[in-house]
């Protein structure tokens, strides 16, 4: 659509009124780039109807600038006889022939000569419009050109000029008023709001080509489309007229256009000068040119029209950018511009960096870093990287800056940076506060080196407890790191212990450096298995010492977290999981590696409740996620998921995830957590033997390294299980007895539980009665309701079996049953029900009834099918309740399970 061009049109409408009469005109259209020049040219051919006038048209193109007489004979074609000129005609002569030929045409009817972009027009045909133009005084012709921009040089070549010079009307094309802007955007969106037409004229400038662009782009938006969408629009077809259009341009205008297009908007020209290497005088006519030609805004400071524009330019270059790029930051660089404006242009030279690059890309990268930006901060010193030389203190810098930048994104690669800087730091004090950057629980499996780096570096300092200030937080903080390495060496392990048992619970935990020591401690002397209380004081101190916060998860915090869910404080623990979930959201968004380090976490602590279906899912997903190196993030999942399969009735996703990550060629795990990923694999394919051999070898680990804990590990429990599965069961009863000990040392009644009721599993009769109404005694103390439920589901398979294979006096207490300990002795506890043997086993007929009760019927009909008293029924039922320890009849037939049923694993956790 044509908008407020009346004006101009009338114009050319005059002039061929005019030629009708005999009296031709030459009129020249000017305007800016994308004011709608060639739309003019169209309209005017579109409302020119073929009794008016002969309508010809023709667009000068570069590929046949030179092809004499191009466009005369492309406006000529199929309107004569013989276009070929006769032989021996010189150009001349052949210009006045098809002059002739024209102004015989315009004697039958007015011709309408349409001409855009009479830049490209060859030589030959200017001179025939010239001929004709002398003509115009008595020739029904007018002629309409699209004249160059002032700026091109081809509008001064002496020809066109004398051409142009004879022109009768000159029409200068003007940006569209506001209503003109208001109802082009009504035509293309119906009824815009005041604001979005305010934003088109803001950005389009008025200009036709610019404005329908735009208009066009918002129809492919949302609905209704808003002024923020119209600026965020860039329409690669303003960026192709406008690359057009600068092809057209003398090489200073387009070397100043690339520089622009490089550097970037609001750039002054002093810079742009010196990048096209131009001199001042010529640079600024270039300037000048450019925005006459309405390529560059018309404002003080060298800017785009549009930014499709300087995208396009850009765009345009393909690998010529480079060299461009190497100019923009040399030019930068000695302008004194802030490193992170000119590093941009140092990584997009190419070339490797050298001298006063690399120190820009450095600079760029901390502030970067500032702005919580580390993935363009790893961009930039990777490619310092590239030009720094092998084995210098520049190089060992650069790796410490891109092991920071990488640390919450590729945590794996960040230790990987730092473990090749550290050796070329200059000091040990520089050494030393790097090695106190990385994530405790890193230290689990630490990469090769890393042991004796701490260990140099704390013997560099001393003993913390002789030191103050930052020195004495340094010294706490490698302490700290250097104890979770020696976890697993039994020697260094023991020590730990040692100076868990001696130092108590400290007065303050404040400091971070402290924490950290703290939680060391605690998660040591739980993984020893001895004195939960004291442990659990100990971690409970050390987590409630500050809020949670997403940076804990690179402490030792979560270590004191273990401790307390292998002390039965689940609550606590679910309450500092949530927490630190939600802060690792409002800190960073919830960023991929902090997510996965709680995720891991929660599967773990939701395996350990017995919540398996989410405990499999969660970590299934956090596996397929973490890189499968991050030992911290993966080896909670794999234990997590071996908690699943070995509860039995597996969801499939848990042994999927397992067996994939099992099969990951980088996939890094302890040796123990090894033995019992494929020990879980082999329980999941049947072989109950490879099982076995994987889960003695796996706590054969743990025995070595003096980590006796079973709230870690059940391994013998679960060995115990498979032991008893194919048919050994003297070894079942002596590791699990061992098993008991080991629990009733640590003091958490859940474990106490859990070992009670795997004893009972594997114990016939009467003695297996006794045990698992021990283990229901245990766990009621225990907040671990799953587990409970677990030992009264057992409970009622041993007391609902229609046989017993023996009784409880053929079972000697002090061989084959445990005593009760503090922590399960029932009648210690308040509301506790006593567990003799004569409560244990139901008489025939208190068992019959039991089972009549668990199958839904009332009292009354259990009397009539039995044939005895209602009150009978009732006495029985009395003592049944007692002796299961259940409130009554909802109870009892929520723990009577179907006699026959058995997990397909034969395992219970």
């Amino acid at each position: 659509m044509l908008l407020e061009r009346t004006r101009e049109l009338a114009v050319i409408r005059r002039s061929l009124d005019g030629a009708r009469g005999g009296r031709g005109a030459l009129v020249t259209v000017s305007g800016p780039f994308g004011s709608g020049r060639s739309a003019l040219l169209g309209e005017l051919a579109r409302r020119t109807s073929p009794s008016e006038a002969l309508v010809l048209r023709a667009e000068g193109a570069r590929s046949e600038s030179d092809v004499p007489f191009g466009v005369a004979r492309r406006m000529l074609h199929g309107l004569h006889r013989g276009t070929a000129p006769p032989a021996g005609a010189t150009e001349e002569s052949e210009a006045l022939r098809l002059r002739d030929v024209l102004l015989r045409l315009a004697d039958a009817m007015p011709v309408l000569l349409l001409i855009d972009d009479l830049r490209w027009v060859d030589a030959n045909s200017l001179r025939w419009l010239a001929l004709i133009g002398e003509k115009l005084a008595d020739a029904r012709v007018v002629i309409v050109a699209v004249t160059p921009h002032s700026a091109d040089a081809a509008a001064h070549s002496p020809l066109l000029k004398e051409f142009l010079g004879a022109a009768t009307e000159r029409v200068a094309l003007r940006p569209l008023s506001p209503d003109g802007i208001s109802a082009m955007a009504g035509e293309f969106l119906g009824e815009p709001e005041r604001e979005l037409i305010r934003a088109c004229a803001e950005v389009s400038g008025g200009r036709p080509l610019f404005l329908a662009a735009l208009l066009r782009g918002l129809r492919r938006t949302r609905w209704p489309p808003r002024p923020e969408d119209v600026r965020a629009l860039r329409p690669a077809e303003i960026g192709t007229h406008a690359v057009r259009a600068l092809a057209e341009l003398p090489q200073a205008e387009r070397e100043i256009a690339t520089a622009l297009a490089v550097v970037g908007p609001r750039t002054d020209g002093g810079l742009l000068f010196t990048m096209a290497e131009l001199t001042a005088e010529d640079g600024t006519a270039a300037l000048g040119a450019l925005k006459s030609v309405g390529l560059l805004d018309s404002g003080p400071v060298p800017r785009f029209a549009h930014d499709a524009i300087g995208e396009a330019v850009a765009h345009s270059l393909d690998t010529a950018t480079m060299p461009w790029h190497a100019r923009a930051a040399q030019a930068l660089h000695a302008a004194g511009r802030p490193p992170e404006e000119v590093a941009g242009h140092v990584l997009a030279a190419g070339d490797p960096p050298g001298g006063w690059q690399i120190e820009v890309l450095r600079e760029a990268a901390r502030t970067a870093l500032a702005d919580k930006n580390p993935g363009l901060a790893r961009k930039y010193l990777l490619r310092a990287l590239l030009g720094s030389a092998q084995q210098s203190g520049g190089r060992a810098e650069l790796l410490v800056d891109l092991a920071r930048a990488e640390l919450a994104s590729t945590p794996v690669s960040s230790l990987r940076r730092l473990m090749q800087a550290l050796p070329g730091l200059a000091t040990p004090a520089q050494r030393a506060r790097e090695l106190v950057r990385i994530p405790v629980l890193a230290c689990e499996l630490p990469p090769s080196g890393l042991t004796t780096q701490l260990a140099d570096a704390a013997a560099g300092l001393g003993d913390p407890a002789l030191l103050e200030g930052s020195a004495r937080e340094t010294a706490l903080a490698l302490d700290a790191r250097l104890r979770v390495t020696h976890l697993r060496h039994a020697r260094y392990f023991t020590e730990t212990v040692r100076a868990f048992r001696l130092e108590g619970i400290p007065r303050d935990v404040r400091s971070a450096p402290a924490r950290d020591r703290a939680a060391v401690l605690s998660y040591a002397g739980m993984l020893a298995g001895k004195d939960s209380g004291t442990v659990a004081a100990l971690a409970r101190r050390v987590v409630l010492a500050e809020l949670p916060t997403a940076d804990d998860l690179r402490t030792a915090v979560p270590l004191a977290v273990r401790a307390m869910l292998a002390a039965d404080l689940f609550d606590q623990v679910d309450t500092w999981l949530a927490s630190t979930a939600v802060a690792t959201l409002q800190a960073n968004g919830g960023r991929m590696p902090d997510t996965l380090l709680a995720d891991a976490e929660r599967a773990f602590a939701l395996a350990r409740r017995g919540r398996h279906t989410e405990a499999a899912l969660m970590a299934a997903r956090t596996l397929e996620h973490a890189d499968a190196e991050f030992a911290p993030v993966t080896g909670r999942c794999c234990e997590a998921l071996a908690l699943v399969i070995a509860g039995g009735d597996p969801p499939a996703v848990a042994g999927d995830a397992l067996a994939r990550y099992r099969a990951q060629d980088n996939a890094l795990l302890a040796p123990w957590l090894g033995h019992v990923v494929d020990g879980m694999l082999a329980l999941l394919a049947g072989d109950n033997s490879v099982a076995l051999d994987h889960i003695l070898e796996a706590g054969r680990e743990h025995e070595l390294m003096g980590w006796t804990n079973p709230a870690v590990l059940p391994w013998r429990s679960w060995a115990a299980q498979l032991q008893y599965r194919i048919g050994r069961p003297d070894l079942a009863h002596d590791l699990i007895a061992r098993e008991y000990e080991q629990a009733v040392a640590w003091g958490a009644p859940s474990v106490v539980g859990r070992s009670l009721r795997v004893w009972a599993d594997v114990t016939k009769g009467e003695g297996g009665i006794e045990l698992a109404l021990r283990a229901v005694d245990g766990l009621n103390a225990s907040a671990d309701r799953v587990a409970m439920v677990k030992a009264q589901l057992l409970l009622g398979v041993q007391l609902f079996a229609p046989s017993h294979a023996g009784t409880v006096e053929h079972l000697p207490r002090n061989e084959q049953l445990p005593q009760p300990s503090e922590t399960d002795r029932a009648g210690d506890r308040p509301g506790s029900r006593p567990t003799a043997a004569s409560d244990a086993a139901l008489t025939p007929s208190e068992r019959r009834i039991a089972l009549l009760v668990a199958a839904g019927k009332g009292n009354q009909t259990i009397a009539t099918e039995l044939r005895i008293s209602l009150r009978a029924v009732e006495k029985h039922l009395t003592k049944v309740y007692r002796k299961l320890g259940v409130a009554g009849r909802t109870q009892l037939m929520e723990m009577a399970p179907p006699i026959d049923g058995e997990n397909e694993n034969g395992m219970a956790v």
